[in-house]
């Protein structure tokens, strides 16, 4: 069943790495579970690529959902979850996170673009390689790796990597508990790593990483999957040596 789910995440990793397929939106879905997008179920084929449009909405039902935002960005959203695509154009990409939580990594951005999550009166520039996860309640801003800027209620908030920001009053910001497995940002990690094979990244005689599956009560296994450095995923089919690329943690 995760095969025929993973099809076209597959057949996109031989796209980017024959330089066929070039992404010039945010939006496109490589990965989906029980998704829809405005109410219509998404089925993920090679032969006809879903990309969000502007002002779409994606939710999920009991799976979850990999959308690539980019050359340079990818986002894994959680079971009963959905994100508003505010705008599509790689130069401004903005994203709100509706309900749920949503995990998002970024390599080195190409120069010119920028990445903004939005969560309820909150803004975060994601604009440094690394991954960050966002809960829409209560209303939280998590860095796995890399930094960030919060811009909330007038202030800038720094947010660096083991940090958490609650949104609230006063400002609070809180170590991330280093023993507590959250199992999005474990399968975001797997499928992360998995990119990163696909799009050839990793030596000639790299073993394939299991791919990881998704299951409601328990972190994924990821003693197969290879850790990547941050930034170290795959890059764009253009600047492969430009250290663009979805970055692992």
């Amino acid at each position: 069943m995760i095969l025929g789910k993973t099809v076209g995440v597959a057949a996109l990793g031989v796209c980017l790495s024959a330089q066929s397929m070039i992404p010039t939106k945010a939006g496109l879905v490589s990965y989906a579970d029980e998704a829809y997008i405005d109410n219509r179920l998404v089925e993920v084929s090679p032969m006809h690529p879903v990309v969000m449009n502007k002002n779409a909405v994606l939710r999920t039902g009991a799976g979850r959902a990999e959308v690539l935002l980019g050359p340079c960005a990818a986002m894994w959203i959680d079971e009963k979850s959905s994100f508003r695509m505010v705008s599509t154009a790689l130069s401004d990409v903005r994203i709100e996170v509706v309900a749920g939580s949503a995990v998002v990594a970024t390599g080195a951005m190409v120069e010119g673009n920028r990445l903004t999550l939005l969560l309820k009166t909150s803004t975060s520039s994601l604009y440094h390689q690394g991954a960050y996860h966002f809960d829409r309640e209560p209303p939280r801003v998590k860095v796995l790796a890399g930094k960030t800027t919060v811009h909330w209620e007038s202030q800038d908030i720094s947010l660096s990597a083991g940090r958490f920001l609650l949104l609230g009053t006063p400002v609070n910001v809180r170590k991330v508990d280093k023993h507590h497995v959250d199992p999005l940002d474990d399968w975001g990690h797997g499928r992360a790593a998995y990119l990163a094979w696909l799009a050839g990244q990793q030596p000639e005689n790299a073993q394939q990483p299991t791919l990881p599956t998704m299951t409601s009560h328990s972190p994924t296994p990821l003693a197969n999957v290879p850790k990547l450095a941050a930034g170290s995923a795959p890059p764009s089919p253009n600047s492969s040596s430009s250290g663009c690329g979805v970055a692992a943690w």
